[in-house]
């Protein structure tokens, strides 16, 4: 593991944890599993276990209101007051630059959050489709467990994945944390327009929001809609802003970097 630097930013006590549910939003098509966990770090007040620095993340760093940071993978934890069930919650600045290195930052992760006591793991992220979606667009599921299929599709609350490929951490995660350590793992993928596919710039802020509830509604979160149409497109005009502002800095100061062998367009 010597692609990895750990900085552990504060202690947890595995045994100390109740019923622990990892949830996952890694960047993807049009952000919308990114998205989501950053709203659940927001929501919760969660505090910061670690941070990862993998050295086949992009190599750049980040700069937010002229403060410098690495790219990194995060993990966070909020701890119930009712003691019925922890979230740990995992979020990135960015998916790893190649396929053996999406791979071994999932494998990496796994193994920290069965550390951790960890017994299922949900996993947020994007399903796009062919033709413009419905205001409120669908919710699509895949799962390591039938059972949790069998719940969704009986509720109504979403429908099946038949068949497909998941590209990136959102869907090797919970494969590889069942093949090694039996943890169960759930993946719910929200409809957004098929365009996100070729336009890296699309944020689907509605959609993320669509899972969000549904997530609050079946795992017993106290998720609030706070977010009105009006504080949708505000957030959307903001994070457009932010984005032509970085590609314009990028743009005068380092070659455009090309992806090894997977669009990162296609990470879910």
């Amino acid at each position: 593991m010597q692609n990895f630097r750990l900085i552990q930013l504060d202690e947890l006590n595995p045994s100390s944890l109740n019923h622990p549910l990892c949830i996952i939003g890694m960047p993807g098509i049009a952000d919308i599993g990114k998205f989501a966990v950053d709203q659940l770090i927001g929501i919760f007040k969660a505090r910061k276990y670690c941070e990862i620095i993998f050295n086949d993340y992009p190599a750049g760093a980040i700069v937010d209101e002229s403060l410098l940071s690495t790219p990194k993978a995060e993990i966070l934890y909020y701890l119930d007051p009712k003691k019925k069930q922890d979230l740990i919650l995992i979020t990135a600045d960015a998916q790893a630059m190649s396929p053996r290195g999406i791979y071994e930052i999932s494998d990496y992760i796994a193994t920290l959050i069965h550390q951790l006591g960890v017994v299922k793991i949900l996993a947020l992220g994007a399903y796009p489709i062919k033709n413009a979606k419905a205001e409120q667009g669908s919710i699509y599921i895949t799962s390591t467990e039938t059972k949790y299929i069998d719940q969704f599709l009986n509720s109504g609350e979403a429908k099946k994945v038949s068949k497909g490929v998941i590209i990136g951490s959102n869907g090797l995660i919970p494969t590889l944390a069942k093949a090694r350590f039996g943890m169960e793992g759930i993946v719910l993928l929200a409809e957004t327009d098929n365009s996100a596919i070729m336009n890296e710039n699309i944020t689907d802020l509605q959609a993320s929001i669509h899972l969000l509830e549904l997530v609050g509604k079946h795992f017993n979160l106290p998720i609030k809609n706070n977010f009105s149409e009006n504080r949708i497109t505000e957030i959307s005009k903001d994070l457009e802003t932010k984005r032509k502002q970085l590609e314009e800095e990028l743009e005068t100061i380092q070659p455009h970097v090309e992806l090894a062998d997977v669009d990162k367009s296609l990470y879910i």
